[in-house]
């Protein structure tokens, strides 16, 4: 597996504050989705990113595949530089998650969960939950065709839009709606109240997949911060990027201590 690492042009680590990023994207995502968030992040942080096996690449199979933790386990070990902050959203989340949970090596200072998929504690699985994560992957695959669409969106007919999801979804890969459902399943679970890394965790008030209860169930991570913005949509990496890397650059400066200079920045676009 490669990382891509992503840089503005000329781009250059300020004096002391150089960290290592590794970004894991969604369902049916690729690595390229964090582009925005990585060149606003700025000089100082050395973002990399991965597509996954969940990705929107054809022929991928999550059938019978290493669960979410194993591979990320596994993609962190080729990243070339040790990772100081992991970063994931919506199903890469709930992969940053469980890879946190395990308490498995590498270790990383802080991680940034971007609309995880979340069970509110109270809620027990429902036959009807199968059906539900089935249609909350193609509103997934929906609103990121809107996200990259920009303005544009407002444009493009109803019918035509409907179309290009079914082409879209037809990249999900095999077996990715039981895997999800099993993630979902999944949290929030006693093992995570043993996760001491500091978190951040940012979604929309009108994000079903973490609204309401959803964030609250959250509550057990023992250092996390649960911000619902009530613009920010599940794409917020990309629709409201400068505001997500102007909170995730707060919250690093905060808990992840300043490094001393690094090498040159390399200039790898996605």
């Amino acid at each position: 597996m490669t990382w891509r690492l992503l840089a503005a042009p000329g781009a250059a680590p300020e004096h002391g504050r150089a960290r290592v990023v590794a970004a894991v994207h969604g369902l049916a995502d690729h690595g390229s989705t964090w582009q925005d968030l990585a060149v606003r992040l700025g000089p100082g942080y050395r973002c990399y990113a991965v597509d996954a096996p969940w990705s929107g690449d054809p022929g991928r199979s999550l059938v019978d595949s290493a669960g979410p933790a194993e591979w990320l386990r596994r993609a962190l070990a080729a990243v070339p530089e040790p990772v100081d902050v992991l970063v994931g959203h919506s199903f890469g989340a709930n992969a940053v998650l469980d890879h946190l949970a395990t308490g498995a090596p590498p270790a990383v200072c802080a991680a940034v969960l971007l609309a995880p998929l979340v069970r509110p504690a109270d809620r027990a699985p429902h036959p009807v939950l199968i059906a539900r994560t089935r249609a909350a992957i193609r509103q997934v695959v929906a609103d990121g065709l809107r996200a990259r669409l920009g303005p544009r969106a407002a444009h493009v007919a109803d019918d035509l839009l409907a179309a290009m999801v079914d082409k879209a979804l037809q990249r999900v890969p095999d077996g990715a709606a039981d895997l999800v459902l099993d993630r979902l399943l999944a949290t929030p679970r006693p093992a995570l109240g043993q996760v001491r890394t500091p978190i951040l965790v940012l979604a929309g008030r009108d994000d079903q997949r973490l609204a309401g209860v959803r964030a609250n169930s959250l509550a057990v991570l023992p250092a996390a911060q649960v911000r619902v913005r009530p613009h920010y949509g599940h794409f917020c990496h990309i629709t409201q990027a400068t505001e997500v890397a102007a909170e995730c650059a707060e919250f690093l400066d905060r808990v992840v201590p300043a490094l001393s200079p690094a090498g040159p920045t390399l200039e790898v676009s996605a």
